[in-house]
């Protein structure tokens, strides 16, 4: 069937194919099937493709957009090379129709044609060459377009789990702040507790129940304070004085206290969780 098609093909195409088998000593049907093989592979990877891979976006976009233009003139080859060989398969064809059409009236009725038959078999596989060039060029273009919505795909889910992500976080922050706070709070209360009842005991050293405010020199009892503070003016209790005299009445020097542990100046956001953590 190869020697058929070396037969069958134009004059300057068999010539060609006949100087270059003596040139490398193989047989017209294994130069023939060569050249055939390596037009196949060069229209299959002819054009360079572009790198594959990346980590940014710019990167990933420059492969697929140089991804496609290697695709696109791909197309633009196969198509230029399937309108050369179906010029060739037309020319062919419209020889075979002239010279049978010039043998039938030469010839017997019963008279076979060999020469026109191998010549339209080769015409046919011609054909069928193109074709299948242009079924590749068109399983290359399904890879592409599937990868490329793959690609999309992909970078949705990502896309979508990093915003969950990030309102989980949030959420999370936020919970962290409103616990610190309260817990800020609670410590704040129980210091101030505390501090009341160290007075208290020191007062009752003392075995004094009532003392003068040293600040708005209003009347204190002790045992009904909550915290070191003065229910009139608010001003903060240090200690306990005892009474100049005899007649005297005990005093509770106001100053300021330092910062009670557990005392928080501001409410932590969800920013200096994260910076904490």
């Amino acid at each position: 069937m190869a020697g058929e098609q070396v037969e069958g093909l134009p004059d300057e195409l068999r010539e060609w194919v006949g100087s270059r088998a003596a040139e490398t000593g193989r047989t017209q049907a294994e130069v023939l099937a060569r050249a055939t093989t390596a037009y196949r592979l060069l229209s299959e990877h002819g054009g360079e493709l572009p790198p594959v891979g990346g980590d940014g976006s710019e990167e990933a976009g420059g492969s697929l957009a140089g991804f496609d233009a290697a695709v696109g003139d791909l197309d633009d080859r196969v198509a230029a090379v399937e309108d050369h060989l179906e010029a060739m398969i037309d020319d062919v064809r419209s020889r075979i129709v002239q010279v049978k059409r010039e043998t039938d009236g030469k010839a017997d009725a019963d008279h076979d044609h060999p020469d026109l038959r191998r010549s339209a078999e080769t015409a046919e596989v011609l054909g069928d060459d193109v074709e299948d060039l242009r079924a590749d060029l068109d399983a290359l273009e399904s890879t592409f377009e599937e990868g490329f919505a793959n690609y999309e795909e992909v970078l949705g889910y990502l896309t979508d789990a990093a915003e969950d992500l990030e309102v989980k976080a949030d959420t999370l922050a936020s919970v962290l702040a409103t616990v610190r706070t309260r817990l800020g709070n609670l410590e704040a209360r129980e210091a101030r507790a505390r501090a009341a009842a160290e007075l208290k005991d020191e007062a009752n050293r003392l075995g004094v129940g009532t003392a003068t405010c040293g600040a708005c020199s209003s009347p204190v009892r002790l045992g009904l304070l909550s915290a070191p503070e003065c229910p009139t003016c608010g001003g903060t209790f240090e200690e306990v004085e005892p009474p100049a005299g005899f007649f005297g009445s005990a005093t509770l020097t106001v100053g300021r206290r330092p910062a009670l542990e557990g005392d928080t100046a501001e409410e932590p956001g969800p920013e200096d969780i994260f910076e904490d953590g």
